[in-house]
Formats: structure tokens, sequence, C-alpha cells
């Protein structure tokens, strides 16, 4: 009867795409355009219109930039490849680059209460009251803020963060592009003004990110030949040793190289596989990031909650990793032994790496049981792809209540929708109390090749600051942890269909999968949003982390870009 509760429908999380139009050398055409590359076969089936909110398109400036130029002829991008019935989830049109810089950038959020009263005429302009007041950052998180935080991080950080330089960067790059110039020769611009408040570091910056913008958009229109020079000076510029502007545009323009030579040809496409275990190095650094801690600290509390008056408790980790976080359960449980003292806590790890420690990350669960006096076992079950997973290998008990914790890894089988559902099926059948399920709130399914680029630009962009901010002083770990980062980028950029195997979405999707199951969403407890805040208070650089609610989830960013959601959920 369990199986009542799950369609036969394989549920879709592609997004669809609508036309669009880009200009060409100064002048917009109306032709209906597909910017995107090879189609994406991820199996999933149709689900139905669920009638998203298209974004604000209104972006940068308020005024047409229609210009008259010199009509030369570029190619446009095949569209034979339109997948039609798509749902799209985020973005409710397939923007061009400059569109979608436009939408990212949202300069006019930026001005104050004057010069939103007045229509901006001048492009330019805006542009300097961005770099005038770029310590006012622009609200991109659009829950409610669990913390009011004021001006104090623009105070002590007088730089502008890289995700603010992509920003300015594009500013400069959607008035360069109307102008028709060839990339090799960009005239003085008078929005070049609006720069001079940068310092000469920044400036460079700026003009880096720039000429990375106008390779995406040759990628994207095949002009390989022009893209091809374009990469040339930023990887010229770019390390992945230098600032952080430096090295997130090396790992963009290896994976945009990546794309032409799998496109013309001149690499043939091997296996995907992108490396999800953490060195010791890239975990030390991992500790030190305050969402990190921030995610794992408010699931464990939430399950802590939920249990604690429990005296078997039957705890299920689809990604434990170091397994870390138990011992802080462990210790919540401790302080409660005197009034309701536990009989048996059960940890059961699901592990699809061979290479995983796990036997030492289970006999150090157990040295921590042990000295808190907690009754304890521990299980590992090792499968090679959740398709394998059965209910019978999970030894539950009378009386026990089973609770499951899901930290960032539904995601990894967006491609494989047989693994997930039946991921599903067997935690139905389990009937845990409480599932508590960690994510990246991102969105790398679009099948849009200029969509997923500006995406996971700007997400990464934010992801690095956070590293060079909090684990600058171990160099070590930040190339570690920015390494697995290109690997992944790599992938988001320079593949498609099946090749394409990094993938995530955001809390709305999933929100709206698990629905399909029967699920309802539980609101967190006060108790978890002020441990959520405990935590990132903990870390020398935590005021950066933000905190907002969305809707009856977590979401925890950097500097308010969203980074990673955390909800929890039951079934009906």
């Amino acid at each position: 009867m369990a199986d009542d509760f799950f369609p036969f429908t394989p549920f879709d999380f592609n997004g669809s795409l609508a036309g669009t139009f880009f200009p060409s050398n100064g002048i917009h055409q109306n032709q209906e355009t597909e910017l995107r590359g090879k189609e994406d076969d991820c199996p999933f089936g149709e689900l139905g219109d669920f009638n998203f909110v298209s974004p604000d398109q209104s972006g940068f400036y308020q005024q047409d930039i229609l210009k008259i130029g010199n009509e030369t002829e570029y190619p446009q991008p095949n569209s034979d490849c339109l997948i039609l019935n798509e749902i799209l989830f985020g973005i409710g049109n397939d923007f061009t680059l400059s569109e979608l810089i436009q939408e990212k950038s949202k300069i006019s959020d930026n001005l104050n209460a004057d010069s939103i009263s007045k229509q901006v005429l001048n492009p330019c302009l805006e542009s300097l009251q961005l770099l005038n007041s770029y310590g006012a950052k622009v609200k991109r998180m659009k829950g409610t803020d669990l913390e009011k935080r004021g001006g104090e991080a623009s105070e002590e950080n007088k730089s502008l963060s890289t995700e603010e330089i992509l920003r300015v960067a594009g500013a400069r790059y959607v008035h360069f592009f109307p102008e028709g110039h060839d990339e090799f020769y960009m005239p003085m611009h008078p929005c070049d003004f609006a720069l001079t408040g940068l310092s000469v570091d920044e400036r460079n910056d700026v003009e880096l990110a720039h000429v990375l913008f106008a390779a995406a958009e040759k990628v994207s229109y095949q002009q390989y030949e022009r893209a091809s020079r374009l990469l040339q000076r930023c990887e010229w510029a770019a390390s992945p040793s230098g600032n952080t502007v430096q090295r997130l545009v090396f790992y963009f323009a290896r994976a945009l190289r990546k794309r032409i030579n799998r496109e013309t040809g001149r690499e043939t496409i091997k296996e995907p596989k992108v490396d999800e275990v953490m060195s010791l190095e890239a975990l030390r650094g991992c500790m030190k990031l305050p969402f990190q801690q921030v995610m794992h600290l408010t699931a464990v509390q939430a399950i802590f909650e939920h249990v604690k008056l429990i005296t078997k408790v039957h705890l299920i980790d689809l990604e434990i990793r170091s397994g870390v976080h138990w011992s802080a359960f462990m210790k919540s449980l401790e302080d409660l032994k005197d009034e309701l003292p536990i009989n048996l806590l059960k940890i059961t790890a699901v592990v699809s790496d061979k290479g995983h420690l796990i036997e030492q990350v289970g006999k150090w669960l157990e040295n921590v049981a042990e000295s808190l006096n907690i009754p304890f076992s521990f299980k590992a079950i090792l499968v090679s792809d959740m398709m394998e997973l059965k209910e019978e290998h999970f030894k539950t008990e009378e009386h026990e209540m089973v609770a499951i914790y899901s930290p960032l890894v539904l995601r990894t089988m967006i491609t494989r929708p047989a693994s997930l559902e039946n991921l599903m099926r067997v935690i139905r059948k389990l009937n845990p109390s409480i599932m508590v399920v960690s994510e990246i709130e991102a969105n790398y399914n679009l099948s849009s090749f200029v969509n997923r680029f500006i995406e996971s630009l700007f997400f990464t962009a934010s992801y690095f600051d956070c590293l060079k901010t909090c684990i600058e002083e171990d160099e070590d770990s930040r190339r570690k942890i920015e390494g697995l980062c290109g690997e992944r980028i790599e992938n988001v950029v320079a593949s498609e269909g099946s090749d394409r195997v990094v993938r995530s979405v955001k809390i709305e999707v999933w929100r709206e999968f698990f629905g399909r199951f029967r699920m309802e969403e539980m609101e967190l407890s006060d108790s978890c949003l002020s441990q959520a805040k405990f935590v990132a208070k903990g870390f020398a650089y935590g005021k950066f982390c933000s905190l907002e609610k969305n809707q009856k989830c977590l979401i925890v960013g950097w500097k308010e870009t969203p980074i990673i959601s955390v909800s929890a959920w039951r079934f009906l």
C-alpha cells in the first residue's frame, strides 16, 4: 500500500526555454533564439504547468538602448534542439547574457530614495551611483531576515566583494555590447568614468570579468574563434593562486575552453566523473566556513527536538562524511539523561563511496558515545547506487523512532531519477518521524547554457569570496576546495545532457518534488533559528553569514547570497 503514495510519472527537474532576442552589433533583433547547447536528455517526464512567477526583467536601465550601427551578420545558435513543454524552475524565460547580467545586478535597487523617484536617463550615472554606494548591499535573499546587520559589514570591508566586481563588470559589459565594438577594440567609454572610484586592482578585476562575459557571449553564439581569442586574454591574466576574481575567472575560462574543444571536436567527452571525496586539507577548510556548521547543527537541533523524549532513537544519515555533527547530538542527549535516560541510540550511515573511511568514523562515534555513557550501535550500508537500497538493509526495531538526515545528497541523483525515486520509496516505508534535508540553493539544472553560466558564476563568486575571507591564511585548504569547485564548474559549463552530472535546484523545486510523495514541510522552531545564529556568531567572520526564513525553512547565505537551504519534512 505504501506504493500508492508515489506517482508513476517521474518528476521533471528540467527548465523550459522561451524564445528571446539579443542585440547584434547594436541592433535588437526580434528573433526568437535558443542560447543553449545540445539537447538535455535528462530522462524526466512531463508534470504540467506550475505557473511560476517570472523574475523582474527591468534590468539596469529604464530606457531602450536601440542603436543603429554596422549591421554585421553574426551567426546565430542552432535552434533545432528546442525542448517544448519543459518546466522552468527559477527563471521564467531564456534570457540572453546581457539580460541575465542586468537581472543579477539590479543596480537600480542600490539607488537612494531621491534617485528612485526620478527616471535615470544616463546609464553611466547609474553605474556611478552603484560605485558610490556599494556598501549598501542589494537585497537578494527574499525571506525574513533573522538578524538585522545594518552596515557593519560594509564598514569593516571597504573593498568590493567578488560578486560586486561582477556586478560592476556586468554594467560595463551591457554598455559596451550595444556599441558594436570588436573584442580587441574597446576605446574609452563614457561609462568608464564610473570606475574612477575603484582602486587599480579592482579596476583590473572589473576588466578581467568584462572579458569573461564577452567570451561567454561568443560561446553562446558558437563564435568559437572569437571566444578563443578572448579566453586567451583571460588565461593570461587569471591564475588559480591569484586574487579571488583571478581564481574565479581561471576556472570559468578553463570550463569555457573545455566547452569549445568539445563542441569543435578537439576533445572527446570522457565518462563524467566529479570527485565528491574531500581531502583532509579540504575538510579542514570546510570546518572554518560558517554556513557548513550552521547547516549541520541546525539540522541536528531540529532532529533532537523531535526525538528527545524517545528512549530508542534510530538516526539514518545519507551522507555522513566525518560524522562530527552527531557528537553534538550525543552531548544533548547526555544533558537529558537524568530526566529521561536513553536506552539505545543507533546510527546507520548509507555510503556509496568505497573509499570512504566509514570504519574509522563508526569507531570514533562509538568512542564518543562510550565517553558519554550512551548505549550505542553503528552500522554502515554500502551501496554503489541508491537503486540497490532496500528497506531490509535497515534493521528497525519496535518502539524506536526513526529520523533521517539528508545533507547535500539528493541533488546528486537529479540525473538518475530512478535512484531518487527508489530512495524516497524506501524512506517512506521506514516511516521516519522527521526528515531534515539540506541542499545547495542554486539552480544548476537549467537547459540553457547562458542561464546556467550566469547562475553558477554569481553563486561561485560568493563562495570563493567566503573562502578568501574565512581561510585566507590556509592556502592549501583554500586551493583544494577551489579545485573541487573547479571540477564542478567545468561539468556545469562544458557538459550537456547526461554528461552534465553536477546539478542542483532551489527549495521551491524540492517543495514540489516532496509534495508528490505526500510530505509536509515542518516549521523550524525558534530554538533551531537561535542555534543557527549562535553558531554563526562563533566564527570570526560570522557576521557575513546571512540567515533568513523562507516560509518554513532556513536559508543560509554569504553576504545575503543564498548558499544552502535547511528544511524539515514528515510523511502524511
